[in-house]
């Protein structure tokens, strides 16, 4: 398979994936064929791109970690704010990723057709209670885990939409406004007395650093909530892995190379350490250069052994490099993209940021919160 951008697809191309509108209704069913028509109604709608079958297709493992319909759902539950909803989702999300016989996250999982504020929320939800599976937390922390971070983004609905998807680095005013949102989300789940004090405390603190240089409280270490530190990682590694307006997105090892060099300072270096155990450094799709300098194709990954993932040669011989010693060095030579003909957008100078953190119910108070600080 191969991500190819809206305005680089071609009539006849053929979609992994089931194509639906932001209402839910289904345009293209999966394994059909693209029509000028279809495409014409994609750029129209501005969907980013789509996962074309090609000629490895059939040999890669296409395992959708979640289904379509839960996806969108979710998606719009937070648009519509129908927090009862998000609280059964956060069930129906935990319950489907529990049943992956081997759990691993890759980017085409994190993938959407509508980049935006829900599309990414439910990543940080996905990508969090993987780790919340990974550490061994029950069922019940897991969905409490799972709502929290869906809905860690949700103050954003108290911020200027113009200084949100401002193309551009934001003026210190700016970011002070947009660094609100935090105690925001906080406050407006206050009253909700299905959401807990716990899962109220990774929305007010997934911007906390493990070196206490973080808000809106900028406090550190194991003060910082569990619930927090793992929504703070995934936020970040989301970010990354998303292209905006103000920035290219970044490969899969550049992203969890990131979250290593931040260990200890943004990050709790043991939530990082669990976290990367989950993800694709080469996902499906890939093409890659050996050591032994024959060129392949990613085809599938396994957990714990995300380092060597089975590839595919030119002349259709499988790998499996986690048992061939042979291969020593994997370089990526083509990313997962047919990129647009024309100027790429230049990133913004602003680096990423978020938090994350281990709960302690003694050393925070679940007050409401006047203002953002």
């Amino acid at each position: 398979m191969k991500y190819v951008q809206s305005g680089a697809l071609k009539p006849g191309m053929i979609s992994l994936k089931s194509i639906y509108d932001k209402r839910g209704v289904c345009l293209l069913a999966a394994n059909h064929e693209l029509t000028a028509g279809i495409i014409k109604q994609l750029m129209i709608m501005e969907f980013p791109g789509l996962y074309i079958y090609d000629e490895y297709s059939e040999y890669e493992d296409l395992t959708e970690i979640l289904d379509e319909k839960t996806r969108l759902e979710a998606m719009n539950a937070l648009k519509t704010m129908n927090i009862d909803r998000v609280l059964y989702l956060s069930t129906e999300i935990t319950e489907q990723l529990l049943s992956v016989e081997e759990l691993m996250i890759d980017f085409k999982d994190l993938k959407f057709y509508h980049n935006d504020t829900y599309a990414h929320s439910l990543n940080v939800a996905m990508l969090a209670t993987t780790c919340g599976i990974g550490l061994g937390m029950n069922n019940y922390d897991l969905q409490e885990l799972c709502a929290s971070a869906m809905l860690h983004d949700i103050g954003k609905r108290g911020i200027n939409r113009e200084i949100l998807d401002k193309p551009g680095k934001l003026t210190p005013e700016e970011r002070e406004i947009i660094n609100q949102h935090p105690a925001i989300g906080y406050n407006m789940m206050y009253d909700n007395p299905a959401i807990t004090t716990r899962a109220r405390m990774g929305i007010l603190l997934h911007h906390e650093n493990w070196d206490g240089s973080g808000y809106p409280r900028g406090i550190q270490g194991d003060r910082i909530p569990l619930y927090a530190r793992i929504i703070h990682v995934a936020d970040v590694y989301d970010a990354m892995c998303q292209k905006r307006a103000y920035k290219e997105d970044y490969d899969p090892k550049e992203c969890v190379e990131y979250l290593m060099a931040n260990s200890g300072t943004m990050f709790d270096l043991h939530i990082v350490d669990n976290f990367i155990h989950y993800l694709t450094i080469y996902p499906v799709g890939t093409d890659v250069m050996l050591s032994t300098g024959q060129k392949a194709r990613v085809i599938k990954n396994r957990a714990k052994s995300v380092l060597r993932p089975v590839v595919m040669l030119e002349d259709k011989t499988i790998l499996d490099l986690a048992k061939d010693r042979n291969t020593y060095n994997i370089t990526i030579v083509g990313y997962d993209k047919v990129f647009v003909e024309g100027k790429d957008l230049e990133p913004a100078e602003e680096s990423v940021d978020s938090a994350d953190s281990d709960f302690d119910s003694g050393s925070e108070s679940d007050s409401s919160l006047e203002s953002a600080d």
